[in-house]
């Protein structure tokens, strides 16, 4: 079984452990209240405008977990939605004014939090980004968003070679044009489509289960031929599905897939439905990832920097399905 996999994180985390936080007496606070032995302290922020997903709450409760498991660590947690911008600058203010150590930041719109980065790190705050880039950055939690595409268009171009090989179906995909540390997802699996010769009818932005309902309702009622919807994420992915089962589809005849390993996707592969694959994140680590990168910025000892590997979720891989679907359970 192949095994989720990280660049640097495990080293990272164990030198965070022995370096910056030796001072600690004890480690583990189900409040997250910091220590007060601590002989240093950390406050992190992390902020991802996308709140309402399954997945980034779940990544949000290990970074608490991280923080907690360290004692010495006081997490602040974002708690935007719908990718709004004046809600993130407005948390993102606050946490300048309170002066943390480190933030961590998926940005809406990067160009609009440049005058904040300055601010932060003019008065010794450490600027980390997530799955994007800022110039001037001082560390980052990322991924390749071209492997995480790459992964679904090779499953999706085999599934396509042997259920449909002469064609004569069409697909659907989203987006997030505004994001583009995502693009890759989207540039691999519209270039495997092309090369297929299947007919894309519809390319959006779109993120959450609402719009992947709507967006392939619509596009099976203009496309009766429909049987690929490739969601930029889980969230559109089972959206999608749902009007996939309302229009009695038979799911052997279907593709669907997203990224980022949400619970309902992964639930959906297990039981054999039309969900056919996610590029699930290693939530886990990578909620370890964002507070001991955080850590290892402010020390200034150690790599701030980290790109996690994605793992291909799909019903020939039930164990890893089970492994991803275990984090949503943890305590």
């Amino acid at each position: 079984m192949p095994k989720i996999r990280s660049t640097s994180v495990a080293a990272i985390a164990a030198s965070a452990l022995v370096l910056g936080l030796a001072g600690c007496a004890q480690q583990g606070d189900a409040s997250n209240a910091v220590n007060s032995n601590c002989k240093k302290t950390y406050t992190v922020g992390f902020s991802n405008p996308y709140s309402e997903a399954v997945s980034v709450k779940a990544i949000k409760k290990f970074v608490q977990k991280r923080a907690e498991e360290q004692g010495c660590v006081k997490a602040l947690l974002d708690n935007t939605t719908a990718a709004n911008l004046e809600s993130q600058r407005s948390t993102i203010e606050g946490w300048i004014t309170q002066k943390v150590d480190a933030i961590v930041v998926l940005p809406v719109d990067a160009t609009a939090l440049v005058s904040l980065q300055k601010r932060a790190q003019t008065q010794g705050t450490k600027w980390l980004t997530y799955s994007s880039e800022m110039k001037g950055q001082d560390g980052s939690v990322g991924f390749d968003s071209h492997e995480g595409g790459k992964l679904i268009a090779d499953d999706m171009t085999a599934w396509l070679q042997k259920h449909y090989p002469h064609g004569g179906v069409s697909a659907a995909v989203t987006t997030l044009v505004n994001l583009p540390g995502f693009a890759g997802r989207t540039i691999e699996t519209v270039n495997a489509l092309n090369k297929l010769n299947i007919p894309i009818v519809s390319k959006q932005d779109c993120a959450d289960s609402g719009c992947g309902l709507q967006i392939a309702e619509d596009a099976l009622r203009e496309h009766p031929d429909l049987r690929v919807f490739i969601g930029l994420n889980d969230d559109a992915g089972v959206g999608a599905l749902k009007a996939f089962q309302n229009a009695g589809l038979n799911p052997d005849d279907v593709y669907i897939a997203g990224a980022d390993g949400a619970q309902e996707a992964l639930e959906a592969i297990k039981k054999g439905t039309a969900y056919k694959a996610s590029a699930a994140w290693p939530l886990k680590e990578l909620g370890t990832a964002i507070v001991d990168l955080s850590i290892a910025a402010v020390d200034g000892k150690g790599s701030a920097d980290s790109t996690l590997h994605h793992v291909l979720a799909t019903p020939r891989n039930p164990a890893d399905v089970d492994q991803l679907l275990d984090a949503f359970s943890a305590k």
